[in-house]
C-alpha cells in the first residue's frame, strides 16, 4: 500500500468526526456505511482487501477512542456542573477586559479528584502566568447559542467548565522559573514598543500579525480583512511559522551548522515561537509538518507534505480528540492541502518559462488554493469571500513584508530597531487602505445559510470521489471548477427566488429584545429592550442575510448604552433613520450611526413601503404583508416581550394568517403564538409563511 500513514490519518480524522456529530446511541450507523465504504473502495478505487482492512480497522478505533475519552475524561469534569466547588491550579492565560474585569484560564484539580482546565471570569487581580490559583464558587458549561458556538469551541481546546459566580478567590505569585512567563513579558514588550512608534490602527494591525492577538484591532478592520479574503493573515499559523524559521535558517546556514546541531537549533526555535503565539493548534500543526520536513535529511529521506499533514493530525488529535472539530485546526489543515498539495497537483505540468508563464502559473496557484478553502470556509464560518485569489497576490505579501520587518525588529527590539517598525507601518497603512476600500464592495464576499453549508459538503465530497475514482489533472480541474459553477449558481437562483419574501427575524437570548424586519437587502430594526448585547445579535443576523441597508433603527429603551452600541457596530451599513424616546440628551451636532437621531413618543410610527408596512405604537408593533399580519402585542409594561407557547417549524394554519407574540403573563391558545427567540418567520406575496431557527 502506498502512502499508508495518508491512508491511516484520513481514516483516523474520518472516525472522530463521525464520532463528534453522531449520538452514542447511534453509533450503529457506522456499521453500514463501514460496509458502503468497502464495497466503493473495493470496485471503485481498486484496494485491495488488506489496505481496506487496515482503513476500516482504524477508522473503528478512532471511533471507539472518541467514545473512550468522552466518557473517562469528559464527563467526569462536566459532572461538576451546577456544583459548588473548590479549586487549586496555576494560571496558563489570563486576558483582560474593561470595567476591572479578567477571563482567567486556569488548569488544577476540582475538590482534589478530576483534573480540568476552567475559564474562570471575576475581577482583576495583579498576577502573572503560572501564579498559584485557589478559588470556591459555581461551575457552568459552556452552552451554544446564535452568537457563538461556546461549547464547541471550548470542548475542542479542552476547556470543558467555566465559571463566573466565585465566592471567593486566591492568587499567590509563584516566583519559580517559567519559560512562558517569560516570552509572555517579551511579547509584551515587544508590543508596547510597536504601539509607542506607530498609530493605534497601523500598530493594531502589526501586532496582530506577529502574535495572533487581535484584541487591540476594531471589529470594522477584522471583519473587513475576512471580506477581502486575507483573514488569515492576523491569525498565527504555519505561514508565520515559516517566515519565522526562514530568518533562522538563512542564518545557520551562514554559520555551515552540521545537518543535526541546525535541526537541533531549529527545533528550540520553533518551540519558542509556539509558545509566545500561545500554542494554538494551527501553530502545533505547523510546527509538527516541519519537524518533519527538517528532520528528513538527517535521516537520508525526502519529506512529503501530505504524509505529514495526516501525521500532525494523528498527533493533534490523540492529545484530545474534540480537536476534530477546533476551526482554525480544519483551516489549517486545509489550506497546508491546498498549498502544499492540490495548487502543485494542478499547476505541477504548467510551464514556467517566461514572464508571462510564471505569472499565470501564480494566479491558478492561488485560485487552487481558495478553490479548497472556500468550501470549508462556507462550511464552518458561513461565509467566503470571491476576492481571496486576487488579494493573495497582491494584499498578502504587503503583509508578509510587513511581518517580516517586525520578526526582525522583534529579535533586535534591544537594539531600538525604530526604522523597521516606521517602516512596517507604512506597509500595513497601504495594506489598511487596500482592505478598508476593497471589503467594503459588495461584490467581494457572501455569508451563506446552513443550506449552502450542507451543499458545499456535498460538492467537496464530489471532488474528492472524482479524484479518487479517475486520478486525472484534467477530470479533477473540470470536477472543481463545474462545483464551483453550480455552488455559485444554485446560491444566486435561490437568492432570487425568495427576493420578495418579507422576513420577521425575533433575535435575544432567552427572550425577544429585538424584531428586525428585512425584505430584499434592506432592513428596519426595532429594539425592545435596549440590552447590551441586542446590537450583536442584529449585527450577526444582517451580515448573515446579506443586508447591507438599514432604513430605519427604533431605540424604545437605555438609548444611551443603545446608542454607543449601534454606533460602533453598524459602521459599515448605510442607516437611513435612527429613532429614540424623547428625554434623551444628545448634542445638537451629534450623529448616530452616521445620522442626527429623531425622537419619538413612539404612539404612532409608520412605515409604508411598496409591499408591506410597519406600524409601532406604544402598545404594539405591527407588520402587514398581503394577507399576513404580524403582531408584537402588549410589549409596552415588560422588560422584554416574553413569549412562551409552542410551536412547529412549518406553520399550516387553516385561514388564519396572524402571528401573535404574547406576553409574559399571558396564556394563549393561539395556534399561531410563537415561542422561542432567535428565528425567522417567512412570508411570501400570498401571506403563506413558514417558521425556522436561525
Amino acid at each position: 500500500m502506498k502512502r499508508k500513514i495518508v491512508y491511516a490519518g484520513a481514516a483516523w480524522g474520518t472516525g472522530l468526526l463521525l464520532a463528534s456529530f453522531l449520538h452514542p446511541a447511534f453509533d450503529f450507523i457506522i456499521i453500514p456505511l463501514c460496509v458502503i465504504l468497502l464495497a466503493v473502495m473495493k470496485y471503485l478505487f481498486k484496494q485491495k482487501f488488506k489496505e481496506i482492512f487496515l482503513i476500516l480497522t482504524i477508522l473503528s478505533v478512532s471511533v471507539g477512542f472518541y467514545r473512550i475519552y468522552d466518557m473517562f475524561v469528559y464527563k467526569p469534569v462536566v459532572d461538576y456542573a451546577g456544583n459548588n466547588i473548590s479549586f487549586s491550579g496555576k494560571i496558563l492565560d489570563f486576558t483582560e477586559y474593561s470595567g476591572d474585569k479578567t477571563s482567567y484560564l486556569v488548569k488544577g484539580k476540582i475538590n482534589d479528584d478530576v483534573t480540568a482546565k476552567i475559564t474562570v471570569y471575576s475581577d482583576s487581580y495583579n498576577c502573572r502566568i503560572n501564579d498559584k490559583f485557589y478559588f470556591t464558587g459555581s461551575l457552568t458549561t459552556p452552552e451554544n447559542d446564535y452568537l457563538f458556538n461556546e461549547k464547541d469551541y471550548y470542548k475542542s481546546k479542552g476547556i470543558y467548565l467555566m465559571s463566573d459566580k466565585i465566592s471567593e478567590i486566591k492568587i499567590i505569585p509563584d516566583d519559580k522559573f517559567s519559560l512562558v512567563r517569560i516570552l509572555r513579558d517579551y511579547r509584551n514588550y515587544v508590543t508596547d514598543f510597536i504601539t509607542s512608534y506607530l498609530p493605534e490602527d497601523e500598530s493594531a494591525l502589526l501586532t496582530g500579525m506577529l502574535f495572533g492577538d487581535k484584541s487591540l484591532i476594531s471589529d470594522d478592520d477584522d471583519e473587513l480583512f475576512y471580506r477581502t479574503g486575507i483573514g488569515h493573515v492576523m491569525a498565527v499559523s504555519g505561514l508565520h511559522l515559516v517566515l519565522f524559521c526562514s530568518i533562522f535558517s538563512f542564518v545557520f546556514d551562514k554559520m555551515k551548522l552540521g545537518r543535526i546541531s541546525r535541526f537541533v537549533l531549529l527545533e528550540i526555535v520553533m518551540l519558542l515561537f509556539a509558545v509566545c503565539s500561545g500554542l494554538s493548534l494551527s501553530v502545533m500543526r505547523a510546527a509538527f509538518m516541519m519537524t518533519l520536513v527538517y528532520a528528513a535529511p538527517i535521516f537520508f529521506r525526502y519529506s512529503d507534505t501530505l504524509n505529514s499533514l495526516f501525521i500532525s493530525l494523528i498527533i493533534l488529535t490523540v492529545s484530545c480528540p474534540f480537536a476534530i472539530r477546533n476551526p482554525s485546526l480544519i483551516l489549517s489543515l486545509t489550506g497546508a492541502f491546498g498549498a502544499g498539495v492540490f495548487a502543485p497537483y494542478i499547476t505541477g505540468r504548467m510551464k514556467d518559462g517566461n514572464f508571462c508563464q510564471r505569472n499565470i502559473k501564480k494566479v491558478i496557484y492561488m485560485f487552487c488554493v481558495s478553490a479548497v478553502i472556500f468550501p470549508v470556509s462556507v462550511m464552518c464560518f458561513g461565509e467566503g469571500s470571491f476576492f481571496s485569489p486576487i488579494a493573495n497576490i497582491f494584499l498578502t505579501p504587503i503583509c508578509m513584508a510587513a511581518l517580516f520587518l517586525a520578526l526582525i525588529a522583534s529579535l533586535t527590539i534591544f537594539l531600538n530597531p525604530v526604522l523597521l517598525i516606521k517602516i512596517a507601518g507604512l506597509l500595513c497603512h497601504i495594506e489598511l487602505k487596500a482592505v478598508r476600500f476593497i471589503g467594503r464592495q459588495e461584490f467581494t464576499y457572501m455569508n451563506f445559510d446552513s443550506k449552502a453549508k450542507v451543499f458545499a459538503g456535498v460538492l467537496l465530497i464530489f471532488c474528492i470521489l472524482t479524484y479518487f475514482i479517475f486520478k486525472d489533472h484534467k477530470t479533477e480541474i473540470i470536477a472543481v471548477i463545474t462545483s464551483m459553477v453550480i455552488f455559485c449558481t444554485s446560491v444566486s437562483v435561490f437568492n432570487f427566488i425568495g427576493r420578495n419574501d418579507v422576513k420577521i427575524a425575533l433575535l435575544g437570548k432567552n427572550s425577544i429584545d429585538v424584531i428586525v424586519v428585512s425584505h430584499q437587502f434592506s432592513a428596519d430594526i426595532i429594539d425592545i429592550s435596549g440590552k447590551k448585547n441586542n446590537c450583536s445579535y442584529v449585527y450577526k443576523y444582517l451580515s448573515d442575510s446579506n443586508i447591507s441597508n438599514i432604513n430605519n433603527v427604533i431605540i424604545r429603551k437605555s438609548p444611551y448604552n443603545s446608542m454607543s452600541s449601534y454606533n460602533s457596530n453598524l459602521s459599515l451599513f448605510k442607516v437611513g433613520r435612527i429613532f429614540m424616546p424623547y428625554g434623551a440628551i444628545v448634542r445638537n451636532d451629534m450623529k448616530v450611526c452616521g445620522v442626527f437621531p429623531e425622537f419619538t413618543d413612539y404612539k404612532n410610527i409608520n412605515f409604508k413601503y411598496e409591499d408591506y408596512f410597519i406600524n409601532i405604537s406604544d402598545t404594539e408593533i405591527t407588520v402587514n404583508y398581503g394577507k399576513f399580519s404580524f403582531v408584537c402585542d402588549n410589549y409596552k409594561n415588560t422588560d422584554f416581550a416574553d413569549v412562551f407557547a409552542e410551536y412547529d417549524n412549518l406553520f399550516e394554519p387553516p385561514e388564519c394568517r396572524t402571528l401573535i407574540i404574547p406576553e409574559y403573563e399571558n396564556e394563549t391558545n393561539e395556534i399561531n403564538a410563537v415561542c422561542e427567540t432567535n428565528i425567522v418567520i417567512k412570508v411570501n406575496s400570498n401571506g403563506e409563511f413558514s417558521v425556522g431557527g436561525l
